[in-house]
């Protein structure tokens, strides 16, 4: 009897570690167990609240997220990637606004055309809070303008501001913008959106509901030098791939 309960308890033993899941960031790093992974995460969240910008109004946020499996003969290996979002530490409405329709609105571009959420429905929408003389807002212009390049006519790309219709006019005389721009938003963006600080980044799906919201293009930041890394145009994978979800 004894031996048959030793035989049990090893089987019972041996079917657990078999069952165990285990995790590699990329598929030639480490074997993590879960508790390592997410302590890693710990880490880089803990690091990346200590090192934000000056005024702490924005940071990083990390996760994982699973690309591939592996089925071993006695384990489960899941092949992950840092899933990175750069986003505001602010209380700010405007986050809680994910997965529901984008408040409506009635704004007239620079053209002076009118302009409603339904002439952009149909299309995912790239919207970009910004203002003239927002320094961060101006310097990721470039790479925005990559972005409407590549996807040209398949998406909505809007900026969206406070400046009257001169500023903007003015601005776009000495610097290339070719995002859509709507002007005088100054209520729809404080109190519609309850956006606080800029440059934010919200992309719609075709039906309007808002899908992601951010702080300006994501970044890496250099923990050695503690700062923001040059942005390039590889910081615009994160936003490429969710594009391309929402087009499907």
């Amino acid at each position: 009897m004894k031996k048959e309960i030793l035989v049990l308890v090893f089987m019972l033993c041996y079917l657990s570690i078999a069952s165990q899941e285990f995790y590699k960031i990329g598929e030639k790093s480490e074997v993590l167990t879960k508790i390592q992974l997410e302590n890693k995460i710990s880490e880089l969240n803990i690091k990346a609240k200590k090192n934000g910008n000056k005024n702490d109004t924005h940071r990083f946020k990390v996760n994982y997220k699973i690309i591939k499996t592996l089925n071993k003969s006695d384990s489960i290996i899941n092949i992950v990637r840092y899933d990175i979002k750069y986003e505001s530490t602010r209380n700010e409405k405007i986050f809680t606004l994910e997965n529901k329709k984008i408040p409506e609105f009635n704004l007239r571009n620079v053209e002076s055309k009118r302009r409603t959420l339904e002439h952009f429905k149909g299309k995912v929408t790239f919207i970009n809070l910004w203002f003239t003389n927002c320094f961060p807002c101006v310097k990721e212009i470039p790479l925005l303008n990559t972005l409407k390049e590549k996807y040209k006519n398949e998406v909505n790309f809007v900026a969206i501001t406070f400046d009257s219709k001169e500023k903007v006019k003015h601005f776009l005389k000495k610097k290339k913008f070719n995002f859509e721009h709507i002007i005088n938003a100054k209520n729809y963006l404080s109190k519609d959106l309850g956006n606080r600080s800029y440059p934010k980044i919200i992309l719609l799906n075709k039906e309007g509901i808002v899908k992601y919201v951010g702080g300006g293009i994501p970044s890496e930041y250099d923990y050695e030098k503690k700062k923001m890394k040059e942005r390039t145009e590889k910081d615009l994978v994160y936003l490429e791939k969710i594009i391309e979800d929402l087009n499907k």
